[in-house]
C-alpha cells in the first residue's frame, strides 16, 4: 500500500470503532462548553480553540444529525481518527512497512487516554492531528530544504497554536533539527522572515475570538474585551500558577503516575517494542528520534510540573503518547523485517491485526461510550428539581456545564434562571463588570444574590458554599439545595431523588462520571441527615465516597460530615485518602489537625498545620 492509502485504512478502521462507542450526547466536565461553543461560535475556556470552534461548525452544518451533542461529539471523533491516520502515513513516509504503521496508527486510536477524548466533544483529536501535520513538514522540510516547505511549515506551526498550546512544546525540537539539518536556514534573514510572517498567517485564526467574544448564542468563558485580556486568554494565565509549583516530591508522585498511564494505555506486552523501536529510530532515523525525543520531553517537563487534580491528568500526558505511538510503529517494523522480510506476507497482516486487536480488546469496555448518557440524565434530574421561575446558582464542572449545555443548546426548561458563581457562560454580573478585581466581582455576585431573595425568588445552589444573607441556610432539596430563612420550611419540590441514574452499572469507568454518581449518594445522606436519620446519611456518606473512590474532594466532603456526626475514625480515614489522592490541598490537613487536637494530639496537629500553612503560601 502507499502512505495515503495506509493512512486512510488507519483513519477509516479508527472512524468505525469511534462511531460505535461515541457518547450519544454530552458528557462531563467540559464537554457542555465546547458543544455550546461550537454550536453558536462562542469562545470557550483558554486557549480559546478558534480552530476546532470553527471547523466544527462548519462540519456540523453538514451533518443531518438531530442531536447538536452527538454531531460535536462526532466532529471530535473525526479529528481523531485523522490523526490517527496521520500518524501511519508518516510512518509509511519514513521507511516504516505499512502494516507496522497501520499497527502503530490504530495502537494509538484505541489506546485509552485517546479513545476516551476521541469520542466526547474535545479538542485534543485536533491538536494531535496539527502536531503530527507539523512534524511531517519539520522532516520533509529538513531534508527538501525548499523555501515553500519553510512557508508551509511556519503556516502550520501557527495554525497548531490554534488547536491546543501544547503545539509549543515540538517547537524546540523542530529548531534543533533546523540547527543541525539545515544550518544555512539560520543564515538567511530573508527565509526566516518569511517563516514568522508564515507563523502569524495561521496563528491570525486567533482572531476570531476578539471577534465573537460576547456575541451570538454561543458559551463565552469570559470578556475578551483588549489585548491584555486576549493575551490572558490565549497564554492560559489562570493555569500559570499551576505549572512549575510542585516540590520534587510532586514531581515523582506525577512521575509514577505517568509510568502508570504508559504502562496501561497500550498493552504492557508492547512496552518492549516500544524500547526496540527507541533503538530503531536511532539507527536509521536520528532526524525523527530528535523530533519526538524532544516532543516527549518537553511534554514530561511541563506535565511533571503541573498540579491539577489527579484524575485530569492524563490528557496532559497526551503529547508523550503519541511520541511513544511513533516509537512503536518503528519497532514493529523492525521486528518485521527481522523475521523474515514478512512486510509483504500475510504474516505481517496477521502482526498488525494482532497488536491492534490485542489494545482494542484491552480497553474497549472502558472506553466505550455509547450508551453513556449519565451526565445529561444528572442535569435533567437536577432541572426537575426546581419549580417553576426557579434560580439555581451553579458552581465547579461536575454539573455547571452539562446544565449550560441543557439549556443554552438543548432548551431544556426555559423558565429557569441559571447562573455559574464563578462566571463562566452565564453570570450574574453585566459583561463590563468583569474588569472589576476578584474581589470585587465576588461582592458584587452575593449582592445580586442577595436581591433575587429580597424579591422573593426561589433560589437554589448546587455548593452551599456562602449564603449571601445573614440567618438563611442551605436545605437540601432533591440534587440540589434549597436557600431559605432559617427556621422556615424548604419548598418540597423534588426531595425525593430518583436514584435510577446513580445506581446505573457498567458507567462508572470514567473517575468524572464516577464523582456524578456519587452526587446522588452525598445528596441522599444530606437528606436523611436533615431528617434526622444520622445513622442512615452516614451510610450513604460512606456510599457516596465507596462510589468516587479516587476523587479528592469527595473524600474531603465525606470526611467532612462523617466528623460532623462524630464518626471521627472514619472521618480521618477519607481524609487521610484524600490527602493520598492528593498530597497539595491544605484542607485535608487542616481537617485532621482540627481532629487530632480535639484528641490532645498536639504534636500531630502541630505539624499539618504547619504543612496546610505551607500550601497555602504556595503560588
Amino acid at each position: 500500500m502507499t502512505a495515503l492509502a495506509t493512512g486512510s485504512v488507519a483513519f477509516a478502521g479508527a472512524l468505525l470503532v469511534y462511531v460505535l462507542t461515541l457518547c450519544p450526547t454530552v458528557y462531563v466536565e467540559g464537554s457542555g462548553e465546547l458543544i455550546g461553543a461550537v454550536r453558536g461560535l462562542g469562545t470557550p475556556h483558554p486557549t480559546g480553540y478558534p480552530l476546532f470552534c470553527l471547523s466544527g461548525r462548519l462540519l456540523t452544518a453538514l451533518l443531518l444529525f438531530a442531536h447538536p451533542a452527538y454531531e460535536v461529539n462526532l466532529v471530535s471523533a473525526l479529528f481523531a481518527a485523522a490523526a490517527c491516520g496521520a500518524l501511519a502515513h508518516l510512518l509509511q513516509r519514513r521507511g516504516v512497512p505499512c502494516w507496522a504503521a497501520l499497527a502503530a496508527g490504530w495502537s494509538l486510536a484505541f489506546s485509552r487516554t485517546f479513545w476516551s477524548q476521541a469520542v466526547i466533544a474535545e479538542v485534543y483529536g485536533q491538536a494531535l492531528l496539527l502536531v503530527l501535520l507539523v512534524l511531517g513538514q519539520a522532516l520533509a522540510a529538513s531534508e527538501r530544504r525548499e523555501p515553500r516547505d519553510v512557508l508551509l511549515l511556519g503556516w502550520l506551526m501557527g495554525l497548531g497554536l490554534t488547536a491546543h498550546l501544547l503545539q509549543v512544546l515540538i517547537w524546540p525540537g523542530i529548531a534543533a533539527l533546523f540547527l543541525w539539518r539545515w544550518p544555512g536556514l539560520w543564515r538567511s534573514p530573508r527565509l526566516l522572515g518569511q517563516g514568522v510572517l508564515a507563523v502569524a498567517g495561521g496563528y491570525s485564526l486567533i482572531a476570531y475570538l476578539l471577534l465573537r467574544n460576547g456575541r451570538g448564542s454561543g458559551f463565552h468563558w469570559d470578556p475578551i474585551e483588549d489585548w491584555s485580556a486576549l493575551w490572558h486568554h490565549i497564554s492560559g494565565g489562570q493555569y500559570r500558577s499551576s505549572f512549575f509549583s510542585l516540590p520534587l516530591e510532586g514531581m515523582l508522585l506525577n512521575a509514577r503516575r505517568w509510568a502508570e498511564l504508559i504502562a496501561g494505555d497500550f498493552h504492557f506486552v508492547l512496552l518492549p517494542v516500544v524500547l526496540w523501536g527507541l533503538w530503531v529510530v536511532w539507527r536509521c532515523d536520528r532526524s525523527a528520534l530528535l523530533l519526538v525525543g524532544s516532543a516527549i520531553g518537553c511534554n514530561l517537563l511541563a506535565a511533571l510540573n503541573y498540579h491539577r487534580d489527579p484524575n485530569g491528568l492524563p490528557v496532559f500526558f497526551l503529547l508523550s503518547l503519541l511520541g511513544l505511538a511513533l516509537l512503536l510503529g518503528y519497532g514493529l517494523g523492525d521486528v518485521m523485517q527481522r523475521l523474515g522480510r514478512l512486510g509483504r506476507s500475510p504474516l505481517s497482516a496477521a502482526l498488525c491485526a494482532a497488536v491492534a486487536g490485542l489494545v482494542l480488546a484491552s480497553h474497549y469496555v472502558e472506553s466505550d461510550r455509547s450508551q453513556n448518557r449519565v451526565a445529561e440524565r444528572y442535569g435533567l434530574d437536577i432541572l426537575a428539581d426546581l419549580p417553576q421561575g426557579a434560580v439555581l446558582i451553579t458552581q465547579g464542572d461536575d454539573a455547571a456545564f452539562v446544565l449550560d449545555y441543557l439549556q443554552r443548546v438543548a432548551g431544556q426548561r426555559p423558565d429557569i434562571e441559571l447562573y455559574n458563581r464563578v462566571g463562566r457562560g452565564t453570570d450574574l454580573l453585566q459583561w463590563r463588570e468583569h474588569a472589576l478585581s476578584a474581589r470585587e466581582q465576588n461582592q458584587l455576585r452575593l449582592q445580586r444574590e442577595r436581591a433575587l431573595l429580597q424579591q422573593g425568588r426561589q433560589v437554589y445552589y448546587l455548593v452551599p458554599r456562602q449564603a449571601p444573607l445573614a440567618n438563611w441556610d442551605f436545605a437540601p432539596a432533591g440534587l440540589v439545595y434549597h436557600l431559605r430563612p432559617k427556621g422556615e420550611q424548604a419548598v418540597a419540590i423534588g426531595t425525593e431523588i430518583e436514584m435510577a441514574n446513580g445506581l446505573a452499572d457498567g458507567f462508572a469507568r470514567d473517575a468524572w462520571v464516577r464523582k456524578i454518581q456519587s452526587n446522588y449518594w452525598f445528596m441522599a445522606g444530606e437528606q436523611r441527615l436533615w431528617a434526622g436519620d444520622i445513622d442512615g446519611a452516614n451510610t450513604a456518606f460512606e456510599q457516596a465516597a465507596t462510589v468516587a473512590y479516587d476523587s479528592r474532594s469527595t473524600r474531603f466532603n465525606v470526611a467532612l460530615k462523617l466528623y460532623r456526626n462524630n464518626e471521627i475514625g472514619r472521618a480521618v480515614e477519607h481524609a487521610e485518602a484524600a490527602i493520598a489522592i492528593d498530597p497539595w490541598q491544605a484542607e485535608p490537613y487542616q481537617l485532621l489537625a482540627h481532629i487530632f487536637r480535639k484528641q490532645q494530639r498536639l504534636a500531630e496537629a502541630r505539624e499539618l498545620l504547619k504543612k496546610a500553612g505551607s500550601l497555602r503560601r504556595a503560588p
